[in-house]
């Protein structure tokens, strides 16, 4: 660009220049001309004027000069008379001196101007001076008929006229010079305009065309190149002697052919564009996209008026880059395996397939075992180890024509092509899950993991892909609940169950919506007085159809949807509400009351927050409300557990653990434990008695609760044997269906006031 722009200011001076040495000539020549004609003019009107002073003085000394006459004439013209005529006429600013002579050459009378107004009588002693000092010298002959009676000389002095013409001239040079500029400038922007910018724009193409990026080519209409920018020969490795008689045809063979057809269609389909490969000078081919142009001579008669341009440029590096995208699009970067796009695209193209050629196809979903726990214990590189080196384990067993891949997660899937019977799918299920348990060494320490396998076969288990998958993703989970490491058909019966199972969800999300949970209430009983002391709150699911469901059948699942969440909200509401309720009515205000909490709620960050915000609403005492909690819930996280636990203590509220003997907490977890109450296990009452072993462990539980300070429920009393037994035993409270089952609140309530009456009526009774 630094060279560029002094050329085009010597351009813009050069033809500045021409226009002002054109202007300067075209106006000195009209301005010549001008006071040349003016110069004519002058002399034409000064010749007029001179010659009729001349006629008049001639008029005016005629009768002096013919004395012949002077009396007849009556003395009309006197010498004085013609003296004054003179006078009058030196007023003109040309004439210097007039002279008037007699026939014989005698001076009759003269008069000359010494300055403006002032004449004096002509000597001719001054005759050289006059001459010196007029431009011209006219004499004028004075006749009378044909008689030639004397002449008049006139003295002429043109130089007032030439100052008259000088300071018109530079008048009219200024006026001329402004008009010049004005006409110059108007004349090089127009210049410019017509002429400097298409150059201008010329020269950019030029410079564009040399710099552009993209290799471009000029043919004629048989391929021959005639020119090439720098970027074409780059990309080509040909220098400008070996382009010479060069043909585009040597660098792109059959794209000629592109170019016959353009040359006889119509100039506005005269474009062809698309992928080539340019054969460059000792390169293999180098991809490019090609774009060919046809270009119109205007004389499009002249034979050879069609020529052609190709501009290409090197796609390599974006091929290259669309390879790496296609790999990352449609393969998992952890195993380099295939990903879920590319297993479903193949999924669909072998059932295509397998449908012309009336084969099967074998789906294996396959999930491996127990790798949550390796991602949370030893954290997420070592759970990448874990299924990179699964993934190599389930690549080396499967045939080339078989199609592995990891779909997301911990998930693989396999695609058996042309299954002859499930025989064969079996016994690959089984390798693979031989090979996905043997033990797995990471940073040093052995993991052992395992594979829960899911199987489902095309045509017979389903009809279409989202269909098959997920049918195998079934036959995967009901692998999982038999013990992992294990594989499953697809059954018909697996698929009810499923089906059962998201009914079931269904109908849970909607039935806190539809108030369908009822909390029912089962006395807890002071042993020795008979007397209820306390009650469990227990949720019971009635559908709007009328239908119910055990917790049994919808705790499990509700907890794992974490829909036990806003469930277990519902009960702590429900029961802070009733306690509310019992705080104002003396029959009830000494009811302490318990819910049930699991797993997944003790876990929940809300919980404590929830439980703050239930006590301040609803205003009770916290020591009224009492929370039972699992062993195997408070085994999942020892610490954590008993970290949340401490935070429930400090807001008030009585900790009971629930179940207990039934899980695999040890005595030491107990001591640590902020819990009020033990709650034993209904399965050690049902064969309890004197001496046996389900006994014994009752009589211990309730001696080391004594010990530690706890107070023991027994659950499951459900005779007076039961009762005997606890008594025996020293267990002060327990309940069971002996005393009541869950009943809804309003019998709860009436089971209480009842009690309270025969308990008032006994004691009148015995005063009496």
């Amino acid at each position: 660009m630094s060279k560029d722009r002094p050329l085009g200011n010597i351009i813009n001076l050069r033809l500045i220049a021409v226009l002002v040495t054109a202007t300067v000539l075209i106006m000195a020549v009209f301005e010549a001309y001008r006071i040349y004609l003016g110069q004519k003019q002058f002399e034409r009107s000064l010749e007029v004027q001179v010659q009729q002073i001349a006629e008049r003085i001639s008029s005016s000394v005629k009768p002096s000069i013919w004395s012949v006459y002077s009396k007849s004439i009556e003395r009309s013209f006197s010498q004085d008379f013609a003296s004054a005529i003179l006078d009058s006429e030196l007023k003109s600013e040309y004439l210097v001196a007039i002279v008037v002579y007699g026939n014989f050459g005698q001076i009759y009378m003269g008069k000359v101007k010494v300055d403006e107004g002032i004449y004096a009588p002509y000597e001719d002693a001054r005759r050289e001076q006059l001459l010196q000092q007029s431009d011209l010298l006219k004499s004028y002959p004075i006749k009378f008929e044909t008689m030639t009676l004397g002449k008049v000389e006139l003295f002429i002095d043109t130089s007032v006229f030439r100052q008259d013409q000088q300071e018109q001239l530079i008048l009219e040079l200024l006026q001329a010079a402004i008009i010049s500029v004005f006409f110059v400038m108007v004349l090089f922007y127009a210049i410019k305009r017509a002429l400097l910018a298409p150059m201008g724009r010329l020269q950019i193409a030029h410079r564009t065309f040399e710099h552009m990026g993209e290799a471009i080519a000029f043919t004629n209409v048989d391929g021959k190149i005639y020119d090439t920018n720098p970027a074409f020969r780059q990309i080509t490795n040909l220098s400008g002697e070996q382009l010479h008689n060069c043909n585009i045809q040597d660098l792109f063979p059959g794209k000629l052919e592109k170019v016959i057809p353009m040359s006889s269609v119509p100039f506005g389909n005269s474009h062809w564009e698309g992928e080539a490969e340019c054969h460059c000078a000792n390169t293999e081919a180098v991809p490019v996209w090609l774009t060919i142009s046809r270009v119109d001579d205007s004389d499009s008669s002249r034979e050879g008026s069609k020529e052609f341009i190709f501009l290409f440029q090197d796609i390599s590096s974006r091929k290259e880059a669309e390879k790496k995208l296609e790999r990352l699009a449609f393969f998992d970067v952890l195993t380099d395996l295939p990903n879920r796009q590319y297993f479903e695209n193949e999924l669909e193209t072998s059932i295509h397939m397998m449908n012309r050629s009336h084969q099967k196809l074998a789906l294996l979903f396959i999930d491996v075992d127990h790798f949550k726990h390796v991602n949370d214990t030893l954290g997420h590189a070592a759970g990448d180890e874990v299924l990179v080196e699964i993934a190599r384990r389930f690549k080396s067993r499967v045939r080339e024509s078989d199609f592995i891949s990891r779909i997301g997660g911990d998930e693989f899937t396999i695609l058996l092509k042309d299954v002859e019977d499930t025989q064969q799918v079996a016994r690959l299920a089984q390798e693979l899950n031989e090979i996905a348990a043997e033990p797995i060494v990471i940073r040093g320490i052995v993991f052992k993991s395992g594979a829960s396998i899911g199987i489902s076969v095309y045509p017979e288990d389903a009809s279409n892909a989202s269909e098959l998958i997920k049918n195998a993703d079934i036959a995967m989970y009901h692998a999982k609940e038999k013990g992992r490491g294990q594989h499953s058909f697809f059954s018909s019966d697996l698929n009810a169950k499923v089906e059962s199972y998201f009914e079931l969800k269904n109908k849970l999300d909607l039935a806190l919506i539809n108030n369908e949970f009822e909390l029912h209430y089962q006395p807890k009983v002071d042993l020795f007085s008979h007397r209820t002391v306390a009650a469990e709150g227990l949720i019971r699911w009635f559908t709007s159809d009328g239908r119910k469901i055990g917790p049994d059948s919808f705790i499990p699942l509700a907890e794992e949807t974490r829909q036990i969440i806003p469930i277990g909200r519902w009960v702590l509401e429900q029961a802070a509400s009733q306690l509310a309720r019992w705080s104002s009515d003396e029959n009830f205000q000494d009811l302490e009351l318990s819910v049930n909490l699991s797993a997944v709620q003790l876990y929940d960050d809300s919980l404590i927050g929830t439980l703050q915000k239930l006590i301040e609403d609803y205003g009770i005492d916290p020591t009224k409300l009492e929370i039972e909690i699992t062993e195997t819930a408070i085994m999942q996280d020892t610490d954590l557990a008993i970290h949340i636990l401490k935070k429930i203590k400090r807001e008030g509220i009585k900790l009971s653990l629930d179940d207990f003997g039934s899980g695999y907490s040890s005595l030491n977890h107990l001591r640590l434990l902020p819990v009020d109450t033990l709650k034993i296990d209904r399965s050690f009452m049902a064969g309890a008695k004197e001496g046996n072993v389900s006994g014994s462990i009752l009589t211990s539980i309730i001696k080391l609760a004594e010990r530690l300070s706890i107070e023991v429920v027994a659950e499951g009393i459900e005779d007076r044997k039961h009762l005997e037994f606890l008594k025996a035993q020293q267990c002060a409270r327990g309940q069971g269906y002996y005393f009541s089952p869950p009943v809804k609140i309003a019998d709860f309530e009436k089971l209480v006031v009842d009690e309270n009456r025969g308990s008032n009526g006994s004691s009148q009774e015995t005063i009496a």
